[in-house]
C-alpha cells in the first residue's frame, strides 16, 4: 500500500517538474517557483513516509501536524498584507490536503 503512495508522489513530483519547465519556457518564473514549492511538499511527505517505514497512520499524523505551522504562517501573512507569502502558504496547504486525501483513500481501500 505504501508503494502506491510512493508511485503517486513521484508522479506528482514529475508532473510539477514538467509544469515548472513549461512555465520557465514561457518566462513565467514566479509561477514556476510556486510549482517548485508544490513539488517540495510532495517530496517532504514522501520522505516523511519513508522515514516512518511506510506507516500510513503515522504519516497521516504528520499530515495533521506539519501543516499547522503553515496555517499559522498564512494567518500572519494575511494579517500583514503579504499576499505572496500567503499564496505560498496556501499552495503548501492545498498540496498537503491533496496528499491527505490520497492517504485516506489508500487506508479506506485497504480496509475493504
Amino acid at each position: 500500500m505504501f508503494e502506491e503512495f510512493v508511485r503517486w508522489s513521484q508522479q506528482r513530483m514529475a508532473d510539477c517538474a514538467a509544469r515548472q519547465a513549461a512555465l520557465v519556457a514561457d518566462s513565467r518564473s514566479d509561477e514556476a517557483a510556486f510549482m517548485q514549492i508544490r513539488s517540495n511538499v510532495y517530496g517532504l511527505f514522501l520522505a516523511a513516509g519513508q522515514g516512518l517505514r511506510g506507516d500510513l497512520t503515522a504519516l497521516r499524523a504528520r499530515l495533521d501536524s506539519i501543516p499547522a505551522a503553515w496555517e499559522k504562517s498564512l494567518a500572519q501573512a494575511e494579517a500583514h498584507g503579504d499576499e505572496t507569502k500567503a499564496h505560498i502558504e496556501r499552495i503548501k496547504l492545498e498540496t498537503a490536503a491533496a496528499i491527505r486525501h490520497f492517504v485516506t483513500h489508500l487506508e479506506e481501500h485497504n480496509h475493504d
